[in-house]
């Protein structure tokens, strides 16, 4: 009897999580600061050490409860092919001594992508994926976590990526132009010289 129990609650477990990828309606998902956004399921959350990007400006993470997704940004050079990428993608798989990958290549809109797909050590499954625009010198780097249910909910959040780097506030949302004082544009050239030197460190080096 206590055997019938157990089988009946690990089968409504198993409902549960397939029911996620088939109930949860999606929402958009937007990275401002590169503006980038993302189709996922609703109900996800960023946890409160990325919210204001306290660690650091170039990551970001959203969570769901049966699904992580964390997002790395870097720009990409000479070196950010399709042999580089992939062989990547393996390291990163060895040192989350992932199991049975296997790579592949999704079809996302303005990005050339790469992923490599395997299972974790805990049984659970995870994604890897480089997108790299067509555009500009964005490469992303998106690692999620999921049940292996959630397999085509992953694969379509990957493909749902878009970059709109050339986009612009309706006429009538315009802010007014304010006069700017000596003291906040001295500010203002310290954070622009700050930000260059962060782009610099966070070259995308294969």
């Amino acid at each position: 009897m206590m055997n019938c129990k157990k089988r009946l609650l690990l089968c409504l477990i198993v409902m549960a999580a397939a029911s996620f990828a088939t109930t949860t309606q999606a929402k958009t998902y937007t990275w401002e600061r590169f503006n980038i956004a993302f189709e996922a399921p609703d109900g996800g959350y960023v946890p409160f050490e990325f919210d204001f990007f306290f660690h650091d400006p170039y990551s970001a993470q959203v969570q769901w409860d049966e699904m992580v997704m964390t997002m790395q940004y870097y720009t990409k050079n000479e070196n950010t092919n399709k042999k580089n990428l992939n062989e990547m993608l393996k390291s990163r798989a060895l040192g989350y001594n992932m199991y049975d990958t296997k790579l592949f290549t999704p079809k996302v809109k303005g990005f050339k992508c790469y992923s490599l797909e395997g299972t974790m050590p805990d049984g659970s499954s995870a994604m890897i994926s480089y997108l790299v625009s067509d555009k500009t010198t964005t490469v992303l780097e998106v690692v999620v976590n999921y049940l292996r249910e959630n397999r085509k909910v992953v694969e379509d959040i990957i493909k749902s990526f878009t970059e709109n780097n050339n986009q612009q506030p309706n006429e009538r949302q315009k802010p007014k132009q304010k006069t700017q004082k000596k003291e906040d544009a001295e500010k203002q050239e310290q954070e622009i010289k700050r930000e260059k030197q962060r782009q610099q460190e966070k070259v995308f080096e294969c």
